[in-house]
Formats: structure tokens, sequence, C-alpha cells
């Protein structure tokens, strides 16, 4: 109890982004304070879930599935791994939606290790859109840093590949 009264009067704190006119803002003109990865691809190395559907379309409310997955630059270069695993907690009544949580670390390969995570409409996802989730790097030269990770599945690729970016900064 404590820690969540504590926890929901610094999270407001430390995570909210600055004013556009704030001073903290300047700090970004230094490029090694901020992560901008863009036109990344995902590739599925391991996929494990209590659903036998891969692709996604038969959704229960028991689902958990965890996966690995290799991440590459626009240049095919890689750039690290993540490790995450998804849960779905409920069906929503107006659209029958699967609401899902997806939470995940990611390791880059130039130190920095990241966090992210939140809250995804599963019949979105599956349809090919984005999902977008809080980031933070926990560990690493930019270890403090926030900011999002966006990503959504290649349709014609059956969930076996994503199409993602990253992007943190530092305050």
């Amino acid at each position: 109890m404590v820690l969540q009264v504590l926890s929901d009067w610094l999270l407001p704190l430390v995570a909210t982004p600055p004013k556009t006119v704030s001073s903290r803002v300047d700090a970004l003109r230094d490029t090694g304070r901020s992560l901008i990865l863009r036109d990344l691809t995902e590739k599925v190395v391991a996929y494990e879930s209590n659903n036998p559907d891969p692709t996604g379309t038969t959704p229960t409310e028991n689902d958990f599935a965890t996966v690995k997955l290799e991440i590459f630059g626009p240049d095919g270069e890689p750039l690290g791994h993540t490790e995450g695993a998804g849960r779905m907690l409920y069906r929503r009544e107006e659209d029958e939606h699967f609401i899902a949580y997806f939470g995940e670390q990611i390791t880059l390969n130039d130190g920095n290790v990241v966090r992210a995570g939140g809250l995804v409409d599963d019949a979105r996802l599956t349809a090919g859109e984005h999902a977008t989730f809080p980031a933070v790097v926990v560990s690493g030269p930019l270890r403090g840093a926030v900011g999002f990770r966006q990503f959504r599945p290649l349709v014609q690729e059956s969930h076996t590949t994503y199409e993602s970016s990253i992007v943190l900064y530092k305050k």
C-alpha cells in the first residue's frame, strides 16, 4: 500500500515530459541524450502459448504467451533482441475485442536495456495496427531515458515479422 502511494506520487514527477519552453529541453540538442530507432524489423525466434493458434485470430480470456525476437535496423544490421510475454485480461463488451497486457525487456547491442509494456487491443494489433507502449531504459548508457516503443505485425508474414520503432530521451 505504501509503495503504491509513493509510486502514484513520484511517477508523475519523473515521467511527465517537460514543457517545450523548459530549459531541460535544451539538453536534448546533445544527440547522446536520445535514441531514435525507426524502420526496425523484428523476427520471432521463439514463441510459446497456451493457445494453439499462432495467428492470434482465435483469442481466449485465458491466453498467455511468451516471445523472443531478434531486432534488425533498416539496413538489416542486428541491433539486439527482445523477450516478452502477453496476457489477455478481459473482453470489452462494446466491441468484443480482447484487451491484453504485453511487457518486454529489450536488450540492445549498444548496452542499453529497455523495459516497455502496456495495454493492447488484440483485435487491432492482429489486424496490423500499431501498439505503442511507454518505455524506460533501465540500464546502460542512457539509463533513465524515457519514451515509447511501437510495433505492428506484418500481417502477410502471419505474426512472425514485426515493424517497430524505439524512441527514448534522457531529460
